[in-house]
């Protein structure tokens, strides 16, 4: 039972993954020109900010992809992303 647990979840994350790869490329080429986080968010239609930013934003800023405007604070209002 156990192979057959591990089976069913590894299908899902591999379609994932390719979709997360071409919004990644959509956002980065969206930020070419430095955009706030509203912008991004509504750019890719999500609506929900705190999952955007834990799941999306983040992680682009963690892995180097994306890189902020005012680095010394992170939290601004006045921040934007680019890429």
């Amino acid at each position: 039972m156990v192979a057959g647990d591990q089976a069913t979840p590894q299908a899902p994350p591999a379609a994932e993954s390719e979709e997360e790869q071409q919004r990644i490329r959509k956002i980065l080429e969206f930020c070419i020109t430095p955009k706030s986080r509203q912008e991004i968010q509504a750019f890719i239609e999500i609506k929900d900010a705190k999952h955007f930013r834990l799941r999306i934003l983040n992680p682009l800023i963690k892995g180097g992809l994306l890189k902020l405007t005012i680095p010394d604070k992170p939290t601004s209002p006045n921040q934007r992303y680019f890429s």
